[in-house]
């Protein structure tokens, strides 16, 4: 699965308005800080499918609030 640009912006904006450090939103996320943080810089575009759904879960969680 491919992470696309509008995914990483909007990672970062959550990430942003929860004012939380890169660890602790890997922590939320269940993904390994090394991958998220790989991710948010954009070195790492492609991930396994369970990570792609970790992270897209995350990011629809702020919605269900």
């Amino acid at each position: 699965m491919f992470i696309s640009n509008e995914m990483m912006l909007s990672l970062r904006l959550k990430r942003g308005k929860l004012n939380i450090t890169k660890k602790e939103s890997a922590r939320q996320t269940g993904v390994s800080p090394k991958t998220f943080q790989e991710v948010l810089d954009g070195k790492k575009t492609e991930v396994q499918k369970r990570t792609f759904d970790l992270l897209n879960d995350w990011l629809l969680s702020e919605e269900k609030k």
